[in-house]
């Protein structure tokens, strides 16, 4: 791969419109959306980011961006009027019949977004950040164009690791595992309910952590508990920050792993909103 960036990279706002909702397990619903436009959107990766854009707080209407400069836009608008926006992975995108998925962990009305969701219809409408272009030429674009899971072409053993509001993006990552690939998986739900199969072409360890009384109670003593393949040359690690800082520390300090092997994603932080 190359280091510059050889293609533009586009993202836009799209108003979409729920076709289906389904709950996967207790902690997980997936969302169809539908909109002419999805049928062009180009994801770079298998954890492609987009954005979910909400009606702003002083319930006004949603008001979409346009172009390149959405984000500016969105940024100028006066903190009440703003769109409610959140992140989310691409789990599923059909463009023969527009439509995508998103999978949404549910958490009751902490939070804007699984509030919506948890009193979602179908026919609701909300807006998306999605993208028409990306830059797959190099890791930069890679990066640039929403994605963070960048495994080199030669990487054949990767550990990745992910809480709950990872578990989508893991999915797909796994769902397009080459078949020469292993991956050693651990993968933390609030609820024995939420495990479920993950299919994949390549081969996979999954080490599941829940609530349960003789198992380990974090992904982190999931990892230092385990006994990790000698000839690890990758990994993805998603999900609470705190989290992600805990394992990088280890796969460095005592896997030996070189830190540019890693690749992680703070898709929320204790505490505070993640948009």
């Amino acid at each position: 791969m190359t280091t510059v960036l050889e293609r533009p990279i586009t993202f836009d706002s799209v108003l979409v419109t729920v076709a289906a909702i389904e709950d996967l397990s207790p902690h997980l619903r997936k969302v169809t959306f539908v909109a002419p436009r999805l049928a062009d959107v180009v994801p770079a990766g298998p954890d492609q980011r987009i954005k979910v854009l909400l009606t702003p707080p002083d319930g006004g209407e949603l008001r979409l961006p346009q172009g390149p400069e959405w984000y500016a836009e969105w940024c100028a608008m006066p903190a009440d009027e703003r769109f409610v926006m959140r992140t989310y992975t691409i789990r599923a995108l059909r463009p023969a019949v527009a439509e995508l998925d998103i999978e949404f962990v549910l958490h009751g009305v902490n939070g804007p977004a699984s509030a919506w969701v948890s009193t979602a219809s179908v026919g609701d409408t909300v807006g998306l950040i999605v993208p028409f272009e990306v830059d797959t030429t190099s890791t930069r674009g890679l990066l640039q164009s929403g994605v963070d899971y960048v495994p080199p072409a030669t990487s054949l053993r990767r550990v990745l690791v992910a809480d709950e509001t990872a578990l989508p993006a893991l999915a797909s990552i796994l769902e397009q595992l080459p078949p020469t690939v292993h991956a050693t998986v651990f993968v933390q739900v609030p609820d024995l309910r939420d495990i479920r199969p993950l299919p994949t072409p390549g081969t996979a360890d999954i080490t599941w952590v829940a609530p349960v009384d003789d198992g380990p109670k974090s992904l982190p003593e999931a990892l230092k508990a385990a006994g990790l393949p000698y000839d690890v040359d990758y990994a993805w690690v998603a999900g609470e920050s705190g989290m992600i800082k805990t394992v990088r520390r280890h796969l460095v300090n005592t896997v030996g792993l070189p830190k540019t092997a890693i690749s992680f994603q703070g898709y929320w932080k204790r505490g505070e909103p993640q948009i």
